[in-house]
């Protein structure tokens, strides 16, 4: 395991490698900190949950950086969902949609649907620029305990279990906003730092 204080273009190209190589990767997002690998390899997805000591039947989301990654694993975005984009998009909300059918069922616990995020952080977005694919990203605690704003955070549990850690310091405590568009409404799942009317 490699921990870096900062991003450069070798370090990419280290965290792109882990990457292709089913390997884990924790970085800081606008939110809390992330746990994360390639979200078209159930090898690494296995992991993600291994490590976490997650329930399978609770799914995984994707964070990445453009809607043109979003239509990777996005079946369609309907007009509701696109001014929500426009408005939050990057930043900590959460849109639930219908997944393609190319997206692995382990990353969405055999659901339907996928949870899609572009993060409002220079890292992570970095990161997720780097690489040609979503990133399935949870955050970086063992189930039940308190997700990670800060290194020291999880190091003890997840040290043996991640390729690289990219320390960016503290992050916010509260998670993403989830929001999914049911008959053209907004139903809120999750209130996190945005404040979205149901209507």
């Amino acid at each position: 395991m490699k921990i870096y204080n900062h991003i450069d273009n070798s370090i990419l190209k280290e965290i792109t490698d882990a990457l292709n190589n089913d390997k884990l990767i924790i970085f800081p997002t606008d939110t809390v900190y992330g746990l994360a690998c390639n979200c078209f390899s159930d090898k690494a997805i296995k992991k993600i949950y291994n490590s976490k000591e997650r329930n399978f039947n609770k799914p995984i989301a994707v964070l990445t950086d453009s809607i043109s990654k979003v239509n990777l694993v996005v079946d369609k975005i309907n007009p509701l969902e696109q001014k929500l984009i426009d408005k939050y998009f990057p930043g900590d909300l959460t849109i639930i949609f219908d997944k393609k059918k190319t997206v692995p069922n382990i990353l969405t616990a055999n659901k339907k649907t996928i949870g899609v995020r572009i993060p409002n952080n220079k890292i992570a977005l970095e990161i997720l620029k780097a690489y040609p694919y979503p990133l399935a990203t949870t955050s970086v605690n063992i189930a039940g305990k308190k997700a990670g704003i800060r290194v020291d955070d999880f190091i003890e549990d997840f040290k043996d279990k991640v390729e690289i850690i990219i320390d960016g310091g503290n992050t916010s405590e509260i998670a993403s906003t989830i929001v999914r568009i049911d008959n053209n409404k907004i139903n809120i799942l999750r209130e996190g730092n945005i404040k979205i009317t149901s209507d």
